[in-house]
């Protein structure tokens, strides 16, 4: 015969499972609306029978078992879809904030929505033309003096956006060096704390929450991946170096110059391979066919300056040339103090600026009047193929337009797979908020199947009183 309170032992587990989920429903419920919260359940077990034991060694009764269990209150989680949403949110933020920083070049250089060094290019050549059948004409002379200085203010104007841009790039990419790091302290803080309640012997659910919030943030900076520990911490790594690892934070740096490098906290080169640091990394040190070293092969902010750069050097050396006269150099463009023609340095000489007759209308000894061989052989110039840098031979018209082409091009293809990105990322995110994500609708079956479970478990307590009372009051009172 079994214990005579073992029923009320086994109704006591009932009502205590039940109440249980009916905390965890509320507590759903409450957070249904909250920020990175991840559904709750209760783990349930059956409680086996005492056969076996010492107490019950003897017993011939068939096995029934002692109730129910309530082993821990756990997350309704996929580690799985944690690690695809981190790594494509990585790829997602690289294409979007490199999307956004070639933008910000087209803008600086567009030739569609407003008038540019193409515009003003073809404006000196209009100039030229005019000139050549008027070259006595100090007016026409002029008029091809500014269109000159047009050219170069345009090209210092693209030098000056550009240069700021990329101290723009700059700034954010320390402001995001510093949320990286900012992330990981917080994280190898709430390690602490976890590990600490674990040892203490509940599951803090809700600081779990608040560290995969963190990770989710982080996994935007860089490629990350997150190693879970049997003592309930994480290790964080990023390719094969260890951001977190047991109680040490490998924080980051920005080292400024050219090229822009990151390091870690022994001094060593970091190396990142997608996320927002990433995208920086290559708008910043992106030189195209020109990159060597730890410079990028992507088309960057650099590419742009150099191409400028070449495109100034090689124009100016071209007039330069054509201006001169019996050997005599006669320069038209202008440079630094030391003589080095940039895009943001160039400009109309002082001689020039000074004389708008000082450009070379004829190389004859004895020119006749209105003599323009010399700028006919500068309009032909004009259309000429250059070799204007070691990725490109054409006119100087052609190396604008391709230019243009090349930002116009690689917006276009990194706005597809932006696009393309952010529908997997929703796809992926639509994956784990249906399994960590609260329903309200299964929340309210639980909540009636824990109320009713909760009621049937009342009324076998009852039922077990009743019997009690029987079995103490009722029982052995014949004959009195």
């Amino acid at each position: 015969m079994r214990a005579t309170f073992l029923g009320f032992e086994i109704v006591r587990k009932a009502l205590n499972a039940s109440q249980k989920g009916l905390d965890v429903v509320t507590q759903n419920i409450s957070n249904a609306n909250t920020e990175g919260y991840t559904r709750q359940r209760v783990d349930l077990s059956a409680v086996p029978s005492g056969r076996g034991s010492f107490l019950y060694s003897n017993s011939t009764t068939a096995d029934v078992g002692m109730g129910v269990n309530v082993d821990r209150i756990s997350q309704a989680r996929d580690k799985v879809l944690d690690y695809k949403y981190r790594k494509e949110n990585a790829i997602n933020n690289t294409w979007n904030t490199t999307l956004s920083g070639l933008r910000d070049i087209e803008n600086i250089i567009d030739e569609y929505d407003k008038d540019g060094l193409n515009s003003a290019l073809l404006s000196f050549l209009e100039k030229l033309h005019t000139f050549s059948g008027n070259t006595a004409n100090i007016e026409y002379a002029s008029l091809l003096r500014t269109s000159a200085q047009t050219v170069a203010q345009t090209l210092n104007k693209y030098a000056e956006q550009l240069n700021e841009l990329e101290n723009l790039q700059l700034e954010e990419l320390k402001i995001v060096v510093k949320d990286v790091n900012q992330l990981l302290d917080k994280i190898n803080k709430i390690n602490t704390e976890i590990k600490s309640a674990m040892v203490a012997g509940y599951t803090p659910n809700e600081l779990l929450d608040t560290r995969n919030m963190y990770l989710d943030k982080l996994s935007g900076y860089l490629n990350i991946y997150v190693e879970n520990n049997d003592d309930g911490t994480v290790f964080v790594k990023t390719g094969d170096v260890y951001l977190i690892h047991g109680q040490t934070v490998n924080s980051i740096e920005v080292n400024p110059g050219y090229p822009v490098i990151l390091s870690d906290s022994s001094g060593n080169e970091f190396i990142v391979s997608n996320g927002q640091l990433f995208a920086h990394l290559q708008l910043l040190n992106g030189n195209g066919v020109y990159a060597s070293g730890n410079e990028s092969d992507f088309q960057g902010i650099q590419y742009y300056k150099t191409s400028l750069d070449m495109f100034a050097q090689r124009f100016a050396e071209v007039f330069n040339s054509l201006n001169e006269q019996n050997g005599t150099p006669k320069p038209l463009f202008a440079g630094d103090s030391y003589g080095n023609i940039t895009a943001s340095t160039i400009s109309i000489s002082d001689d020039w600026l000074s004389d708008a007759m000082y450009i070379t209308a004829s190389t004859q000894e004895n020119p006749v009047a209105g003599a323009n061989d010399n700028i006919i052989r500068m309009i032909q110039a004009m259309d000429a193929n250059h070799v204007i840098s070691p990725a490109f031979t054409g006119s100087f018209i052609d190396f604008v337009t391709s230019l243009n082409g090349d930002i116009a091009m690689d917006v276009r293809y990194y706005q597809d797979m932006a696009e393309t990105s952010d529908i997997v990322l929703l796809s992926v995110d639509e994956q784990r908020e249906s399994v960590s994500g609260v329903s309200l609708n299964e929340e309210s079956i639980n909540m009636i199947r824990f109320q009713k479970s909760y009621s049937a478990a009342a009324r076998i307590m009852t039922a077990l009183d009743q019997m009690l009372d029987t079995l103490i009051n009722h029982m052995g009172i014949a004959g009195r």
